[in-house]
């Protein structure tokens, strides 16, 4: 069984590691704000997602959630799922991503796999190619229906 981490605990990073966990995986979400991370141990959530407690309740045993991204360097897998700030001219801030990126690529094992989830800017994993095997996946996450969406995607590419 493979392990699959989540770099950035977001909305879309919580409720994408919560659905990765009820597909059966072992999960680790890794966020650096200790004390968010500590919240979602309790199974205290930042965002509103109907069904989202029960969901974590029912696969808890399969996730566990950390503010050092060392833990990461046990998967096989890890998606960068942090929401990008966009704005109104619709142009996304990736400066939290970037620094995210710093933190979790570094101590990811030599093979590892990285799927970008964030909504980022055409070209951005050209510039991340020859680093690793990597993959962007569109993430459709509605609010108020993010459970649902994760759990039975719309689409796949």
């Amino acid at each position: 069984m493979i392990t699959i981490g989540f770099a950035g605990m977001s909305h879309l990073g919580i409720v994408s590691s919560i659905a990765a966990a009820d597909k059966e995986y072992d999960v680790v979400g890794f966020d650096s704000d200790g004390s968010l991370c500590s919240r979602l141990e309790r199974g205290e959530f930042p965002i509103q997602e109907p069904g989202l407690p029960e969901l974590l309740a029912q696969v808890f045993h399969r996730i566990s959630f950390t503010a050092s991204a060392e833990d990461l360097g046990g998967c096989d897998l890890v998606y960068l799922s942090l929401d990008v700030d966009t704005d109104i001219s619709g142009r996304s801030d990736l400066a939290r991503l970037e620094t995210l990126k710093e933190q979790v690529l570094p101590c990811l094992k030599p093979g590892c796999t990285i799927v970008v989830l964030s909504q980022v800017p055409p070209g951005y994993t050209r510039r991340m190619s020859g680093h690793c095997q990597l993959y962007y996946q569109v993430e459709t996450l509605i609010f108020g229906r993010a459970v649902e969406r994760a759990q039975r995607p719309e689409r796949y590419i």
